[in-house]
């Protein structure tokens, strides 16, 4: 049927208070005001600092470096 879109991209939620973060690309959290970085493996919000992910347990290092 046209008109209806399917998506295909995962919601992203905060990692410090569950709240859906709006827009993937931008890792930041409006309900708490903090700012996340994704998972160069999975692509979910991590707190900035983590060593590794806690969703697949990626190195979060080089996603750090990188800027997330």
């Amino acid at each position: 049927m046209a008109g209806k879109e399917q998506t295909t991209e995962k919601k992203r939620f905060c990692p410090y208070c569950d709240e859906e973060i709006a827009e993937a690309a931008f890792p930041y959290c409006e309900a708490c005001s903090l700012k996340t970085i994704r998972c160069p493996k999975c692509g979910m919000s991590v707190p900035v600092g983590k060593e590794k992910c806690p969703s697949c347990g990626a190195d979060m290092k080089e996603a750090a470096i990188q800027g997330g």
